[in-house]
């Protein structure tokens, strides 16, 4: 997710959740091949703690796709994913990701591009089932064709954009396919899985070798782990609202600092607002908190903005505490000879 799943969040993800896999941001290949290379290039950035991470790329042009997958290959990504479901206007209307939908003979021809270009590496591509109409069974079925390693069918058409729901049935017809062809394609879901129960049901009815979820991260930043504990047989498996208003606070806090850190102080600062509901909601003043860090302007700001919180939270504590604990000789009065 641009501007969402950069190394910062992914590290973070990773710690709390330990999901399978990990993907970029997606990345203009196009960009990545211009004078505009270096706007984007940090878009494919990643530390050792992220693996196994793919290289999730977008574009038009199939040479900067053999140029980009081998790239991706050298930098040592485990693999290169093809969006080809993005429903962003200026993209579409460029020929780029869901627009690619309606134009199989460049899809064909950007896939075999970066399969070329990523040699050992294996080529995905992640869709959706149709432009402004379900598509699915002739779509799904051609880019089956195509030798790729997986295949991510997000369940909506390019125009629903986020509207209404994904359509699992889609991703059960892409099993289907698959097996009938007797092809070795992972088959991925994708589209409103965004807690454990819904994980398995999707599982299970649709045949799904695995799961992509994107803005259940969103509403439990610990639905990978959840997944995994309910698996387990854990009654109460890990969800991030059960956290202390305190807690919340404290990664919020780390993602800025952590984000700081790996960027330096030129950067994009306003992407991280986004953040905040993430980290600061279900607790006494959390609005007030997010408000407050919406009118920042600079890494500072935020940080002494929830420092400022945080130590007006531990006073009033104390102080609650302090009142509420029994003078020391009504302890001792108290305690049984």
């Amino acid at each position: 997710m641009e501007d969402v799943t950069d190394t910062v969040f992914r590290r973070i993800v990773k710690e709390v959740g330990s999901p399978d896999l990990l993907m970029t941001e997606f990345t203009s290949t196009d960009g990545l091949c211009s004078g505009a290379r270096a706007k984007v290039v940090g878009r494919l950035r990643f530390t050792e703690i992220e693996q196994p991470v793919i290289a999730q790329i977008w574009g038009t042009h199939p040479e900067n796709f053999r140029t980009v997958a081998a790239e991706c290959r050298d930098m040592g990504f485990v693999g290169v994913d093809i969006n080809m479901g993005c429903p962003v206007r200026k993209i579409i209307k460029g020929g780029g990701c869901g627009a690619l939908i309606g134009n199989p003979r460049l899809a064909a021809e950007l896939i075999a591009a970066a399969r070329e270009g990523a040699g050992a590496i294996p080529v995905s591509v992640k869709t959706r089932i149709g432009v402004s109409r379900p598509n699915a069974e002739e779509w799904l079925g051609f880019l089956l064709q195509q030798g790729i390693a997986a295949l991510t069918i997000h369940g909506r058409t390019v125009s629903q954009q986020s509207e209404g729901f994904a359509d699992w049935s889609t991703v059960a017809l892409a099993v289907r396919l698959r097996d009938q062809a007797g092809l070795s394609t992972r088959i991925i879901g994708n589209g409103d899985v965004r807690t454990p129960k819904a994980f398995f049901q999707r599982v299970e009815e649709s045949g799904a070798d695995g799961i992509m979820i994107g803005r259940g991260v969103f509403e439990n930043l610990f639905i990978f782990r959840a997944i995994r504990e309910t698996a387990a047989g854990v009654e109460a498996p890990a969800e991030f609202s059960r956290l202390t208003p305190r807690e919340k606070v404290d990664f919020f806090h780390r993602h800025l600092a952590l984000h700081r850190a790996t960027w330096g102080e030129r950067g994009n600062f306003n992407v991280l607002k986004k953040f905040a509901k993430t980290y600061l909601r279900a607790f006494g003043g959390a609005h007030d908190l997010i408000d407050a860090v919406m009118h920042t302007h600079h890494y500072s700001d935020a940080l002494e903005v929830l420092d400022a919180w945080a130590a007006r939270r531990d006073a009033g504590t104390a102080e609650v505490r302090k009142e509420s604990e029994p003078c020391r000789s009504e302890r001792l009065s108290s305690t049984p000879e």
